[in-house]
């Protein structure tokens, strides 16, 4: 315990002294000095063979040991395969060797293909809630909705810009977010707090400043997933999702984030396996087909009326929502890129002999390679990367991590929601004693939350062990104890793919929100660590409702010390939380 008390002494004083030091009030204080959109000039592309033109438009899994098995050496397997760019699975490393080695092991296979590479290798990575979150020794971030919350662009500037910092230690230069999608369907699964908001009048001026951190180090941002995500309850992962507005609706919403972003020169559209119905008249197979293979969306609607002038990804091509319209993924693919995809995101090496075949054949346009190639270099000179650079890995100074650390403290400390009971705070030791925290998940989230645990103990209360999931079938004859407790903090957290296909509570989590409604109301603190509908929904009757949209460590001690009246709550719901469908 004494070494948690000065650990937290610590996090106390440096917070105080990032807030102290906060001055600066630009927007854009790293922003390039381009004015309006970035003109290329490069044309060194003309000068590739046809399979390097083809790998430019690649990104693959970077299976290391398979690659070098089949091919001898990742030198022999580039000369044969010149891909462009590479997503390093974390699958492949994390449970696999020790936690310590993961990112030295990471470093050495991204350095591997950058030396076999012609070009820098574009190297390619999802970190949405921060590099932390996936990987040890770095920075857990909150959420997209945690900005949304904040509502601050100067703040979403500088997550884009602390990701973007950590993301490059990786060798990571290219981001595969923010989502520009809008949750407007509090059953949906998919987006919920990764997306900043249900508004576009709220997210935009909050990605656009993201998107301005992120190339501030000279690192691609990707706004996803286009024509827009989180409009239905689908889940793209599973089946083709859809955009069920109007175009006068999706005009107004969507398209307006979209369009916005494409006249600031954003570099990069994620194309979703999400059809648009009231726009689209093609169809495969009798089918609407998602927008991934989509020429009618793609090269019609973003390309041509849109004027999209960067480059289009794929999600990945081996999702249940772009499935079945092909006969395999490699055909799906090949379709995906003449529908006007430019980069295929985890083809197989088959690919690549596949466009190479069809074009010299003539069944694909050379022309339709060559759109997609100058887009690529038109990146590749606009963020420094037709050039190797030997120090492509970045150090992180002590003025970074410090920035970085004071960046999610200030958007946590700016995102917590109060949504009821604000005259029952701040809670104290001498009326709140005795507490205790029930978790609400489907995976066990207590040895997180063993943190809210010790903060509160630091501040004078007793704190028992936490609670997992109490379910009612179990608990109802024993109720009682309950009663011994002043306050009782239920704290629910089921996140993105966690578990996978729920967007509401079922199963055991849901036997814990009915043993939980039979203890007195006024005992119970109802916060929400991610679904920002559980709250108003499960327990609407609750002594204190909270929104804080992640359970990273940030938040966690921003809510306490919201509760306790250290700080005020300042957020405000990003999303509106009286839907029909939730009353």
């Amino acid at each position: 315990m004494k070494y948690f008390h000065n650990i937290l002494a610590t996090i106390i004083l440096l917070s105080s002294l990032f807030l102290s030091c906060r001055k600066d009030k630009r927007i854009k204080p790293d922003k390039p000095s381009t004015t309006g959109l970035f003109v290329a000039h490069d044309s060194s592309w003309q000068s590739l063979s046809l399979r390097e033109k083809i790998g430019q438009t690649m990104i693959i899994r970077a299976y290391h040991s398979e690659h070098i098995k089949r091919f001898g050496s990742i030198d022999s397997m580039m000369k044969v395969y010149p891909v462009g760019g590479i997503f390093v699975p974390f699958w492949e490393f994390i449970g696999k060797i020790p936690d310590s080695a993961v990112v030295p092991a990471i470093k050495s296979v991204v350095s591997d293909y950058e030396r076999a590479s012609r070009y820098p290798v574009f190297v390619t990575e999802d970190f949405e809630r921060g590099v932390g979150s996936v990987y040890r020794g770095f920075t857990h971030m909150p959420t997209e909705m945690s900005l949304g919350a904040a509502n601050s662009p100067q703040l979403a500037f500088d997550f884009g810009k602390s990701i973007a910092k950590e993301a490059s230690v990786l060798g990571v230069n290219w981001l595969l977010h923010p989502l520009a999608d809008l949750n407007m369907h509090p059953l949906q699964d998919l987006v919920i707090e990764r997306a900043v908001s249900d508004n576009p009048d709220r997210a935009i001026p909050l990605l656009n400043a993201q998107v301005e951190g992120i190339n501030s180090q000279n690192t691609i941002a990707t706004i996803k997933h286009f024509p827009g995500d989180g409009a239905t309850m689908r889940n793209q992962h599973f089946v083709t999702s859809a955009n069920n507005l109007s175009v006068k609706e999706w005009d107004k919403s969507f398209g307006k984030i979209y369009k916005t972003l494409i006249n600031n020169d954003v570099d990069c559209i994620m194309a979703g396996h999400i059809r648009f119905p009231a726009y689209q008249r093609e169809k495969l197979n009798g089918v609407i087909p998602p927008a991934t293979l989509s020429k009618e969306l793609l090269t019609g609607l973003l390309k041509q009326k849109m004027q999209f002038k960067g480059v289009v990804i794929s999600d990945a091509l081996n999702m249940g929502g772009v499935a079945g319209y092909y006969p395999n993924e490699l055909e799906t693919a090949v379709a995906a890129f003449k529908a006007g995809v430019d980069v295929v995101l985890w083809p197989d090496l088959a690919y690549m002999d596949t466009i190479e075949s069809r074009i010299k054949r003539g069944e694909i346009p050379v022309q339709r390679l060559n759109d997609a190639v100058k887009r690529i270099w038109r990146l590749r000179e606009k963020h420094g990367l037709l050039k190797k650079n030997k120090d492509f890995l970045y150090h992180l100074t002590v003025k970074d991590r410090q920035e970085i650390n004071k960046t999610a403290t200030l958007v946590a400390q700016n995102a917590v929601t109060l949504l009821s009971g604000g005259k029952h705070i701040p809670l104290t030791p001498v009326k709140d004693k005795h507490l205790l925290i029930v978790n609400i998940s489907f995976n066990d989230k207590s040895k997180e939350l063993l943190y809210t645990k010790q903060l509160l103990e630091y501040k004078g209360f007793t704190v028992d062990t936490i609670l997992h999931n109490p379910r009612f079938f179990d608990w109802d004859r024993q109720l009682d104890y309950f009663d011994k407790f002043d306050k009782i903090i239920v704290a629910m957290e089921n996140k993105y793919f966690d578990p996978l296909g729920a967007a509401m509570l079922k199963g055991d989590e849901a036997a814990a929100v009915w043993t939980m409604n039979m203890v007195n109301p006024k005992k119970i603190i109802a916060i929400s660590y991610s679904n920002p509908y559980y709250p108003g929904f499960y327990f609407e009757n609750a002594y204190i409702k909270i929104n804080a949209y992640s359970l990273d460590i940030f938040t966690q001690k921003a809510v306490i010390d919201a509760l306790t009246g250290t700080i005020p709550f300042k957020g405000t719901s990003p999303v509106k939380l009286d839907h029909e469908i939730l009353k």
